[in-house]
């Protein structure tokens, strides 16, 4: 069962699939009327799922699930992955890339390959402070408040 993203509760686990460019009008409706559809259907074990999703910044897709009102299993995340595989096909956009990290410089976001990102960080374009997007958050309450972060901050320290 399909609920307002406001509404689910902050420790509703998270999945977080991105664009590598701020998605359409025409895109948005598209995954909007995909993703409500396959929301409202969605269960896991033959148990409704309290779920919801949202579009962030035009260039994210939150899909979220309140497993305190029944636990997801593996075959219920798979059909979401196929899910976003038909939205990827249907919009020529692929929302699986791992290897692309979106930031923010001059509150504008932008996105780049993570080799490019290194390249980055070795030849002084990106600090650590360069904010960039965690799509590694496993709740909804790590997405308000740890979504956004520092290079320093996140498993790309590493490479500084």
């Amino acid at each position: 069962m399909r609920v307002d993203f406001k509404t689910i509760p902050n420790d509703s686990r998270v999945w977080i699939y991105q664009s590598d460019r701020d998605l359409t009008e025409s895109e948005k409706v598209i995954i909007d009327n995909k993703t409500s559809s396959f929301l409202d259907g969605w269960k896991a074990h033959g148990n409704d799922l309290e779920c919801s999703y949202s579009i962030i910044y035009n260039r994210f897709i939150v899909i979220a699930v309140n497993e305190n009102f029944n636990p997801i299993g593996g075959c219920s995340i798979d059909y979401s992955l196929q899910l976003i595989n038909d939205i990827s096909d249907s919009i020529k956009l692929n929302l699986l890339n791992r290897l692309i990290v979106n930031y923010k410089i001059d509150n504008e976001i932008k996105s780049t390959s993570l080799n490019h990102l290194k390249n980055k960080i070795k030849d002084g374009t990106f600090s650590s402070e360069t904010v960039i997007f965690n799509t590694t958050v496993n709740t909804k309450g790590e997405l308000l408040n740890n979504f956004e972060t520092d290079i320093g901050s996140s498993w790309l320290s590493k490479f500084l």
